[in-house]
């Protein structure tokens, strides 16, 4: 029998006796379905590395990093493919989980808390950490699993405060609002399944269509009004991210990482990359090792 992947509407295991929910996840590898739920979600990852699929936006991931998602917003962190073999090196992530209400109906709106509150409305946009405040915000995450009581609502409030003042990159567009019902997030869940499987080889857009069932035409149509952007685009994206791993993480060269990722060629491969983050992949790699 087809075994059919729906984006998941998690529900949170949250005590009525308490406002802020800490999960723990350690594993071979992080969940690996769209899924979404109406809390808000600040997630450290401790280690791990792979692409964060949320609402229409797709970048690589990596240890050390926290990233602010909205209410509802569909998401997944899908691990590399080394996380699925025997070998896997291991994910794990700590999250904090709440909504406007978990502290009562109206603590956001006390003007003390403004900045907050205009963070927790922009979480939808789906953010990453960055600047000089990442790595503070990134232990306050860690100390979220060592404090209790009200020790841990005044880390999480300090986390809050920081992320307001924090560099902040927002993934999604402005415009973006999560539209999905359950048949056509089973489907969009189908079709980002099959092409996280399967980047690295030749997708032509009848055979995806065929994975969603339905025409070319239907097809292109749908993956453009739920995501913002073509399938080619997404897959170029999906490639793209994928070979920023390899160009952090091994030595393999342009050309190796270019078809191991599913270029065809090493020029197009060059052009797409440039599209995608502004330089090719040799300055990307090299400002990376002046970063680190």
């Amino acid at each position: 029998m087809k075994q059919v992947y729906k984006p998941i509407p998690f529900k949170i295991s949250k005590s009525h006796n308490h406002a802020l929910l800490v999960q723990v996840d350690e594993a071979p590898y992080f969940y690996r379905h769209l899924h979404y739920h109406p809390e808000i979600q600040i997630t450290a990852v401790r280690s791990g590395e792979g692409v964060f699929y949320a609402g229409n936006s797709m970048s690589a991931f990596a240890e050390e990093e926290v990233f602010l998602i909205g209410s509802n917003v569909p998401h997944l962190f899908k691990n590399s493919a080394v996380y699925y073999g025997a070998d896997s090196p291991g994910a794990s992530s700590i999250s904090l989980f709440f909504d406007e209400s978990s502290f009562g109906p109206h603590f956001f709106e006390i003007k003390e808390l403004e900045s907050v509150k205009e963070l927790l409305k922009l979480s939808k946009r789906v953010v990453r950490v960055r600047g000089k405040l990442a790595e503070e915000i990134y232990e306050r995450m860690i100390a979220s699993t060592e404090v209790q009581n009200e020790r841990l609502i005044i880390n999480f409030l300090e986390i809050l405060s920081l992320l307001s003042q924090a560099n902040l990159e927002f993934l999604n567009g402005e415009q973006y609002l999560p539209t999905l019902n359950a048949k056509e997030g089973s489907r969009l869940n189908e079709v980002l399944n099959y092409t996280f499987r399967h980047y690295n080889r030749e997708i032509k857009i009848e055979q995806i269509a065929g994975v969603a069932y339905l025409s070319r035409s239907q097809f292109s149509h749908f993956f453009k009004v739920h995501t913002g952007k073509t399938y080619i685009r997404f897959l170029n994206e999906l490639r793209i991210e994928n070979a920023c791993i390899l160009l952090t993480n091994s030595n393999a060269t342009i050309e190796q990482i270019c078809y191991e990722v599913g270029f065809q060629n090493v020029s197009n491969f060059v052009r797409q990359f440039k599209t995608l983050k502004g330089m090719p992949p040799s300055h990307y790699r090299q400002s990376w090792i002046t970063k680190s």
